[in-house]
């Protein structure tokens, strides 16, 4: 092949010079993460029915276990007869909840201020999908807005609740003025010494599923000991009905009880119906399964459904049921599961063996945050660098002796620009020269030729 216009010797030399732009950004330039379409979750659904008579509280304690578990699993939205008073509401208190945490954190109080007005309102509603770092942040937020309005009872009462919520709080997350960070250690003093009570929780109907600030799920009627006294969150589940949620006050030394009236859903004779009939096929062949588990599938609107009978044999648990799949396959879903230290594994691994999701990773997390630390505030409120309830700011000049890692800077070569000034050199020393060279002269045609034979 021969070359023998120099003006495709620049093209040729502008397209190395590309290519090798390209390259260096790829390698060198930060990564732009492309927009993708939204994905929806795909939702399940799961429930355990007694194999007999007698073994209703094995079925009450597999079913509530498995749908705890279930929800904590990726990429899938576990879906119950159970509705959130206002499922949209959920979404929203976090967002401004965490908006509003964010600018007190600023010291943008009246801001904040505004957003928590906007929040109170749909809060109750709220409360039954929030988890107790939001309701503890949420109150907290609210405390430290009160006591910077001069509202201390108010302030102190709001605080209480964020303790009780979350009570590993420190001091420094308090920071906001000397009158907040004094208003903290005194609710936290005289919460250290409290006494414990008792809380029974009642429902109507009976049945329901208790938690107590997240602790493990309960069966109503159920009496839950060793609770501080003072707010606690308590929250009630059962199929058919809404959920509902409260700050339920504990005595000390004594015994309160709550009693929940359950809000039955519009459509609840038709989902017993539905449950009904595919109580009576859990026993039948697949094939004959199938109408039943089709029409409550369709009924909770999931992807895929899981339908499990619970017996007890021994020293172990035997689930037996069927597996609904979204395309419409359905298949035998059976497992034991022993009842020795390994139950909660073994539970989660069907599972995530089941549904061919993952568990999420827990990050056990400290404290809720707060303002940047001002040395000033601190010493005004005499608080002493040596305390033991405090976290520590390694850039506050206040804690010289807190060792500090360092993080590695950057070298010139790790620099985006470095490579992009790189390609432009490049460009330059390889375009210029070619340029010069293909000159026309005042006039068309070629000046010369460059001969390549590749049959040598």
């Amino acid at each position: 092949m021969i070359i023998k216009n120099k003006l495709w010797l620049s093209h040729i030399a502008s397209f190395v010079a590309f290519v090798f732009t390209v390259t260096s950004a790829t390698m060198f330039l930060p990564r732009v993460a492309l927009a993708q379409d939204y994905q929806a979750q795909r939702k399940i659904a799961i429930f355990v029915l007694p194999a007999s008579d007698g073994e209703v509280e094995a079925a009450l304690l597999i079913g509530r276990t498995m749908r705890q578990n279930a929800a904590q699993l990726t990429e899938v939205e576990l879906v119950t007869p159970a509705p959130l008073p206002d499922r949209n509401a959920v979404p929203l208190v976090k967002s401004k909840v965490d908006e509003a945490y964010s600018l007190l954190n600023r010291r943008e109080n009246k801001r904040a201020a505004e957003l928590l007005r906007e929040v109170e309102p749909l809060f109750a509603q709220a409360l039954p999908g929030l988890d107790l770092r939001t309701v503890a942040m949420y109150f907290k937020a609210q405390g430290v807005s009160q006591a910077l309005a001069k509202q201390s009872e108010k302030a102190a009462k709001s605080i209480e609740i964020s303790l009780a919520m979350w009570p590993d709080q420190s001091n420094l997350e308090y920071v906001y003025n000397e009158e907040v960070l004094k208003l903290f250690g005194k609710v936290q003093t005289e919460m250290s010494m409290r006494a414990s009570g008792e809380l029974e929780v009642k429902t109507v109907p009976e049945g329901a599923v208790v938690i107590v600030d997240e602790r493990e799920p309960m069966q109503t009627p159920v009496s839950v000991k060793n609770l501080v006294e003072g707010p606690h969150l308590v929250k009630v589940m059962l199929d058919g009905y809404e959920q509902w949620a409260g700050l339920v006050e504990v005595k000390g030394r004594g015994t309160g009880t709550q009693t929940v009236n359950l809000k039955a859903i519009p459509e609840k004779d038709m989902f017993d119906k539905r449950l009904v009939e595919v109580s009576k096929v859990m026993r039948a062949p697949t094939a004959k399964a199938f109408p039943a588990l089709m029409e409550l599938k369709q009924f909770l609107g999931t992807d895929d459904l899981l339908v499990l009978s619970a017996g007890v044999v021994g020293q172990a648990y035997e689930l037996k049921g069927f597996y609904l799949k979204a395309d419409g396959t359905v298949v035998d879903a059976n497992r034991t599961i022993n009842r020795d230290a390994e139950f909660y594994a073994s539970l989660k691994e069907f599972l995530s063996g089941t549904f061919e999701a993952f568990f999420g990773l827990s990050v056990k997390t400290e404290g809720l945050g707060g303002p940047p630390i001002d040395p000033e505030i601190l010493q005004k409120a005499g608080v002493a660098s040596d305390s033991a309830n405090q976290l520590f700011d390694p850039d506050n000049p206040i804690f010289p002796n807190v060792e500090v890692q360092k993080t590695k800077k950057k070298g010139l070569t790790d620099q985006w620009w470095f490579w992009a000034g790189v390609g432009v050199v490049v460009i330059t020393a390889v375009a210029v020269p070619v340029i010069i060279m293909s000159g026309d002269n005042g006039g068309g045609g070629p000046n010369g030729t460059v001969e390549i034979d590749l049959n040598r």
